[in-house]
């Protein structure tokens, strides 16, 4: 998959800033724009799932498509939510939810402000 974006596409890739424990459990690749990145997780039927297998297909699910934002905070951020009574789960530096359609957003501290 990574060969088509850089390959095909010509996109630029850069190292995932990830625990390197969950760098090997999840593939995939981040994609860099001048505005933003891009994160790309291969999953699908024939991906075999090596974390979070509960969340499979479910609101939440980290491994399927999602939004991605970094945040200054990432206890701040868990404290917002739980105020505002949003489901979510957490692993680490990473908070996942679901908007009120179902789209998983993510949340990661941002390593600039850790």
């Amino acid at each position: 998959m990574k060969h088509f974006y850089e390959d095909i596409l010509g996109v630029t890739t850069v190292p995932r800033d990830i625990p390197e424990k969950l760098d090997k459990l999840l593939p995939g690749f981040w994609m860099q724009f001048p505005n933003g990145q891009v994160h790309v997780i291969a999953c699908g039927p024939d991906v075999e799932r090596h974390v979070m297998k509960e969340l499979a297909g479910k609101d939440g699910d980290p491994m399927g498509p999602h939004t991605a934002f970094y945040v200054e905070d990432i206890e701040a951020t868990e404290k917002h939510l739980l105020d505002k009574e949003v489901k979510y789960f957490r692993m680490e530096g990473f908070i996942f939810a679901s908007d009120p359609t179902g789209n998983t957003v993510e949340f990661q501290q941002d390593p600039d402000c850790a």
